[in-house]
């Protein structure tokens, strides 16, 4: 045998232990991607069954830090969970309780405010109780597939869903560490599944913001916050500029009395927006974190600021993108406290009047849809200017008060954008997330899909689905760096899109209908957001309907209900169906909702435990152990997989160069012979 033979031989060997398994990756990701619909599939059922759930629904679930679980939680080690709870020790005597049997229920501290860290509105409680009955196909979907994950050597997924109220159920059931903190809403994994973040498949949207920074809105939110309006607004606004991908557009402009872009103050026109890339959305946050208030509001100034750069934009190659469409969805998101000072002689039906135009102007210039939201901060009277701005144009106002979190102001603007997501076209769509960090502290992905009411016309965004896989299991299933195996995940998730979701523009474009206009109106603001007729606001009208129509009596200033405003009473639904003739728009309470239960938890024996004294235990016993993580604390002398690999490669480098040292001297004292 000679040398180049021998090194060929053992470089094949090399290669073969270190290529890409593409087979075993493509298995991963498709059962990750039929579960994740499966589970999406029984969310949605529940959800139409939602009523139902509410009567087993007192004393049901367990929460994230009070609830002790059942007697078959158990105490897997790091190799068989795929995870090492760090407070507990090394994952090898020592690791954390897990319950196999049950889920369990995270809510945001500022939607926990009943006893015992329960929520109390009832939007919140319908959101855990109807996710009840979906934690018995997570079971059984976790042992079903026991075989398939045990073959390709990786620990079963986790399985959740997180609701657009906040709530949050995870299977299996684990202990949390830090107590009402966990908001899926801000998560990586949820603000991938976003239709603003999904590529390839939906047009990216441009999305204009406009701050207003007069001195009014330096006053506090009202008279119970210690919050300004202005320091609010930015926390939503960061929230909106977190959920975008780099294929969308972005603009952020400030105005008092004279408007400009926050990050490009000195900027001559024309005025574009830009690509929403990480370094363009950081410097914008960074920007809008510096505003301060200063001088008098002049809206109309500010309006047409906004105009004149979505028109520049939409006729400027610079600021376009190549796509296969001109379809352009244009949301336009207004921030005040509904006051403005100038210019001088303005009136609401001025102002009103010149949105109005602008609007139609842009419209006209093509296939143009401007989708306006206009958030009124510390105030909600709904015979503002805001409202009626919303109402003459086809679009969305809400009162934004006390006790709404800044990241579900915006709700009806994502919800509009999700529509086409809720569609056929979309129906089995997933989408992968990048690696991030866990809450578990180790980098991995989430495979998720939307979850729709489709029981509303048009269906209603609820939240979403996902199932994990750590970045560790990933490599080793692919068997390759951790570069390649992200790069081939991209790939192999990308070819799906295309051959699946080849969509049109039509499918695509958020044409909605009058009534579907109002059912969002509702779902965002509330029954005082809802455009009624002038023929009808002048009939005569008893005080129980009308009137409460125009009130904001479902928005409090109470902390539990952070803005979560859906459902109209029987009566209000009944003068809405003769009112704007609309029959699917508007979702209605279940019966008894006066009475829905006040204690959803099954126990809290863990209240006022630390986490370590809830979750810490000996590998193989299924209690809490005081005597971890010093059990734990031995060291330990396992070589690592990352060395053992060395090891190998470093033998087979000094292999064949002691191969070819042998086949030199051979030929050589061949040669001399």
């Amino acid at each position: 045998m000679n040398c180049a033979n021998l090194f060929f031989i053992l470089s094949s060997v090399f290669y073969v232990a270190t290529a890409g398994n593409e087979t075993g990756l493509e298995a991963l990701i498709n059962r990750l991607n039929s579960d994740v619909i499966e589970l999406r599939n029984e969310v949605e059922s529940s959800i139409l069954r939602r009523c139902d759930s509410i009567r087993g629904c007192l004393k049901s679930s367990y929460d994230e830090c009070q609830s002790s679980y059942t007697e078959l939680q158990t105490c897997p080690s790091e190799k068989e969970l795929g995870i090492v709870f760090t407070v507990c020790g090394a994952g090898s005597r020592c690791n954390g309780l897990i319950d196999y049997s049950v889920s369990t229920v995270r809510i945001p501290e500022n939607l926990a405010q009943g006893p015992n860290r329960n929520p109390t509105n009832p939007a919140v409680i319908e959101d855990v109780c109807m996710t009840l009955p979906t934690q018995k196909w997570m079971v059984q979907k976790y042992w079903e597939e026991k075989t398939f994950w045990s073959e390709l050597n990786v620990s079963r997924p986790q399985m959740y869903f997180g609701s657009d109220t906040g709530v949050f159920r995870i299977y299996p059931a684990r202990q949390s560490e830090e107590c009402g903190k966990y908001d899926p809403r801000t998560r990586p994994w949820y603000l991938a599944t976003l239709p603003s973040t999904i590529r390839n498949a939906v047009k990216p949207r441009r999305v204009i913001i406009m701050l207003d920074t007069s001195r009014s809105m330096g006053e506090r939110l009202n008279a119970r916050s210690e919050q300004t309006k202005l320091s609010f607004m930015k926390q939503s606004v960061i929230a909106v500029l977190n959920s975008l991908s780099p294929n969308d557009s972005i603009a952020v402009i400030r105005f008092a009395e004279i408007p400009f872009l926050v990050n490009r103050p000195t900027q001559l026109p024309p005025y574009l927006w830009e690509k929403a890339t990480k370094v363009n959305v950081e410097n914008i946050i960074e920007n809008v974190y510096a505003l301060e208030v200063n001088g008098r509001s002049n809206w109309n100034d500010a309006f047409g600021f906004a105009f004149n750069l979505i028109n520049d934009s939409l006729e400027s190659p610079a600021a376009g993108d190549e796509s296969y469409c001109d379809l352009e969805n244009i949301a336009v998101l207004f921030f005040s406290d509904g006051e403005y000072n100038l210019p001088a002689g303005a009136t609401d039906e001025s102002v009103v009047s010149f949105v109005s135009t602008k609007v139609n102007e842009t419209e006209s210039m093509g296939d143009n849809h401007v989708h306006m939201f206009l958030y009124t901060l510390g105030h909600n009277d709904p015979s503002g200017v805001e409202k009626k701005i919303s109402c003459a144009v086809d679009g969305y106002w809400k009162p934004v008060l006390q006790g709404t979190s800044p990241v579900n102001v915006t709700n009806g603007y994502q919800t509009l954008f999700s529509i086409p997501m809720g569609t056929n076209a979309f129906y089995n769509y997933t989408t992968w997330s990048n690696p991030y960090n866990f809450t578990s502290g180790s980098l991995g992905y989430t495979v998720s899909a939307l979850v729709y009411d489709r029981n509303v016309e048009p269906p209603r965004f609820e939240g979403a689905v996902g199932m994990d896989v750590s970045v560790d299991a990933a490599v080793r299933v692919y068997n390759g760096t951790v570069s390649e195996t992200e790069k081939a995940i991209a790939r192999i998730t990308r070819n799906i899109t295309l051959q699946n979701y080849n969509t049109t523009c039509d499918v695509q474009r958020i044409n909605l209908t009058k009534c579907e206009v109002q059912s969002i109106r509702h779902y965002a603001g509330g029954n005082a957001a809802v455009c009624i007729p002038e023929k009808i606001q002048t009939k005569p009208t008893t005080p129980a309907t009308l009137p409460a129509l125009n009130t904001t009596a479902n928005i409090t200033g109470d902390s539990e209900t952070d803005g979560l405003i859906d459902f109209v009473t029987d009566e209000e639904a009944a003068f809405f169906d003769d009112a704007i003739n609309c029959s699917k728009a508007f979702v209605q309470p279940c019966p008894g909702y006066e009475e829905y239960p006040t204690d959803l938890w099954r126990n809290t024996d863990m209240v006022d435990e630390t986490y370590q004294d809830r979750v810490c235990c000996k590998v193989g016993t299924n209690e809490p152990s005081d005597e971890c993580p010093e059990l734990d604390e031995v060291s330990d002398t396992r070589i690592s997989k990352t060395a053992i690999f060395g090891i190998l490669f470093t033998a087979l480098v000094v292999v064949e160069i002691l191969g070819c040292y042998f086949c030199f001297y051979v030929r050589k004292g061949r040669a001399s012979t």
